[in-house]
Order: structure tokens, then C-alpha cells, then sequence
């Protein structure tokens, strides 16, 4: 029962988001709303869920995940549509509206015509918050199905939308293999800015991505300028989404995509920040599930595909999202990630919620051979917070996943 309600939850709220970005105009201060204001209110008041029940009909729980990129590509085909009209694009490109009429009744020629740019700003908002939200949380799902052909290529058409054409690379075949660790761009440092940390870690995760394509491909025999680069694949499926936009709404329509698709990678890279934040490793010791900040809030988990169950996430990367456990004595973020990625924006809000759960990190988690780790990323922090403080001998780390 609690498998199919979640199914048609989280189904239900994306159709609900494919009308709202349909319609267009004031329906996306609505939206906007719902993202920012109601979702974030929810994770605050809903509660932490800790159960961990077992699916018997998985295939719902699949289905939901290759819903999101038909759905992703209506909010951005619409969208570019509304833009259009706006940037003064002439008469009904494709024909959009006249079919939109036929199918339901309803002028969106109309809609168009009045459509200002607040509208148009907030629906930027809400477009790449959505391809943050929906298309890379599903994205980073998909390509975790290394042994599925199918899963690998919907995975990356979801990234493509933020232009990610790294992640599936980096994320998989680097950050898994090196969080913790200084060779890993994706984990923060103590003390660091979440805008610190988007410029490293984007730049990080590019380059690690291309030396491990570099590497793959050599050993097939083929070079890195290679067609069969997937780094290359990446960036041409995001130039598809491009030249929807340039179809709409001409070269102003390209700009647009790309600065939305900026600010959906910004997003994802925010919950990249919290994720990790802080937490040392020994390099080539291995990955326990006291190596991520878990959350097992509510809301949180339903929206972001269960995400948040990090812990057990990188205890088992293989593991689909609706058979991740909540670890309840994983380490914790204090509040769900929905509501953390506002928190970072404001940092020293953040230090003040995270730097002492970093700390108690050390105190309770922390293995003896990440003492000298933990001082010397302390003491390169800057932060008030850690300058000055020891990992204590006290604590016993948790063990990993079996």
C-alpha cells in the first residue's frame, strides 16, 4: 500500500507541474510556490521516516523514474514556446498552441500574448529547479544502472539538461571511489562556501571526468577526441535541448537555456555541498556509511527519490532507491535536504546549523586513523569553529553496510 501511494504521489505532483508549466503566466508563481514554499514548509513539519518497508511491485517504482523525462521535455518545450512569444518570436512556431486548442479548449496563444517577463523569470526559476530536482536526482539514479543500456541513455538525456555530461562519469566511476578524500572534487571542505564549492567542484568533476574517459578509451584503442568519447555524446544532447530553444524562440531562447541550465547545475551542486560536507577519509580505506550525511526526513525522501538515504547509498551505489535503508545511526544532517540547500545559500547560517555536527561527526564517528585528517582540515578551514579542535578518542565509527 505505502509503495503504491508513493508511486502515485510523486507521479501525481509531476503531472502537476507538467499542467502548471504548460498553462504558463501567473501558473508559475504557483509553481514557484509550491517548490520553494510548500515543499520546504512540509520537510520542516512532516517528520522523519524511518521505516523501511519492502516493495512488492517495483515496476511502479521504475515507472515513475522514466515518466521524468518525457515530462521534462513538455515543460521545456512549452516553456520555450511562452518565451518565444515574449522575445517576439511571430505566429505559432510548430504549431503548438493551435494544437494545444484543439486537444483541450484552452487559447494558449492567448496565455502567450500576455505573458510578461517576471512570469518568464519565475518560470526559469521553477524550470531549473525542476531539472535539479527531477531530471538530475532520476539522472543520477539511471546511470547508476551501469548494466542497463536503456537506463545509462535516459540517465544522461536527464543530465544533458544541465548540461551535465560529467556526472554520469565523474559521479560513478570518481566521487564513489574518492569521497572524502582531497582527490575528490564533490566532497566540501570544512569551513568552504557553497559558492566556493560549485566553481570547484563543477570545474573538479569535469576534469576527472575527461582523464576517465581519457583512460577507457585507450584501453579500447580509441583517442580522447574520439566520437566515442561520452563527454562529447553529453554536451551534443545538450545542444539538442539548445536548439528547441533556438526553434522557439531564436539565439535569446539559446541564451536562456543555457543560463537556466547553469542555474539547475548550481542546485544540484548545493546538494552535492551537503551531502559530504566536512567529513575526511583515508585514502583507498573503504567507504562506510559514516562517510555521508544521511536524512530521513520525510518530504525530503519522497521528492529527491530517496536521495537522502546517502549513507546506505554509498554503501551499496548499486542498490535502487526504493530498497535504500534509513540508517537511523548514520550520521545527520539536522534538517531535510530540501530545506539545507536554502540554509547553505546563507553561510554562516549554515556554519552555525552544520559546524557542530561536523564536530560531533569527529567525536562520534571518526575512526583513529582519520584523527590527523580531521586536524589538518580544521586547522586549513577558517572557521572559528574548527580552528583549535581535536578529533576526541571517544566513539566507535560506524561499521559498514553488510
Amino acid at each position: 500500500m505505502q509503495a503504491t501511494a508513493r508511486s502515485l504521489s510523486i507521479t501525481a505532483i509531476a503531472v502537476t507541474f507538467t499542467v502548471l508549466m504548460t498553462l504558463g503566466g501567473w501558473r508559475y508563481y504557483l509553481a514557484a510556490i509550491i517548490i520553494t514554499g510548500v515543499f520546504v514548509g512540509l520537510d520542516l513539519v512532516s517528520g522523519m521516516e524511518t521505516e523501511d518497508p519492502e516493495y512488492r511491485h517495483p515496476g511502479q517504482m521504475n515507472l515513475q523514474l522514466y515518466l521524468v523525462l518525457p515530462l521534462m521535455v513538455v515543460y521545456l518545450v512549452f516553456y520555450a514556446w511562452f518565451l518565444g512569444g515574449y522575445l517576439g518570436v511571430a505566429g505559432d512556431p510548430l504549431g503548438l498552441g493551435a494544437a494545444f486548442q484543439h486537444v483541450t479548449g484552452i487559447d494558449l496563444l492567448a496565455v502567450r500574448t500576455h505573458t510578461n517577463l517576471p512570469e518568464l523569470i519565475v518560470g526559469a526559476y521553477c524550470l531549473g529547479t525542476i531539472w535539479a530536482g527531477f531530471g538530475t536526482v532520476v539522472g543520477h539514479e539511471l546511470t547508476h544502472r551501469t548494466w542497463s543500456k536503456t537506463a545509462m541513455i535516459v540517465g544522461r538525456w536527464l543530465l544533458a539538461l544541465t548540461c551535465d555530461a560529467s556526472f554520469a562519469i565523474e559521479h560513478v566511476y570518481g566521487h564513489h571511489l574518492n569521497l572524502g578524500t582531497p582527490s575528490d572534487p564533490a566532497t566540501a571542505y570544512r569551513g568552504e562556501t557553497v559558492y566556493h564549492f560549485i566553481v570547484r567542484s563543477t570545474l573538479g568533476q569535469i576534469r576527472g571526468a575527461w582523464h576517465i574517459e581519457a583512460r577507457r578509451l585507450a584501453r579500447t584503442g580509441h583517442g580522447v577526441l574520439s566520437l566515442r568519447n561520452r563527454m562529447f555524446t553529453g554536451w551534443a544532447m545538450s545542444l539538442v535541448y539548445a536548439a528547441i530553444f533556438y526553434a522557439f524562440a531564436g539565439w535569446a531562447g539559446v541564451a536562456v537555456f543555457f543560463v537556466t541550465s547553469l542555474f539547475g547545475k548550481c542546485y544540484l551542486e548545493a546538494v552535492n555541498f551537503i551531502e559530504h560536507y566536512g567529513i575526511v577519509r583515508v585514502p583507498g580505506a573503504a567507504v562506510e556509511p559514516r562517510h555521508s550525511w544521511n536524512c530521513n526526513h520525510r518530504i525530503s525522501s519522497w521528492m529527491l527519490f530517496n536521495l537522502t538515504r546517502h549513507s546506505h547509498h554509498h554503501a551499496m551505489g548499486d542498490k535502487p532507491y526504493w530498497e535504500l535503508r534509513s540508517y537511523p545511526d548514520a550520521p545527520m544532517m539536522p534538517y531535510g535536504y530540501l530545506t539545507m540547500i536554502y540554509i547553505a545559500l546563507i553561510p554562516s547560517w549554515f556554519r552555525r546549523v552544520v559546524d557542530p555536527a561536523v564536530l560531533d561527526w569527529d567525536r562520534r564517528y571518526a575512526a583513529p586513523a582519520e584523527y590527523p585528517l580531521i586536524e589538518a582540515a580544521n586547522a586549513a578551514s577558517r572557521d572559528a569553529n574548527f580552528i583549535g579542535s581535536r578529533a576526541h578518542l571517544g566513539g566507535a565509527p560506524l561499521v559498514a553496510a553488510e
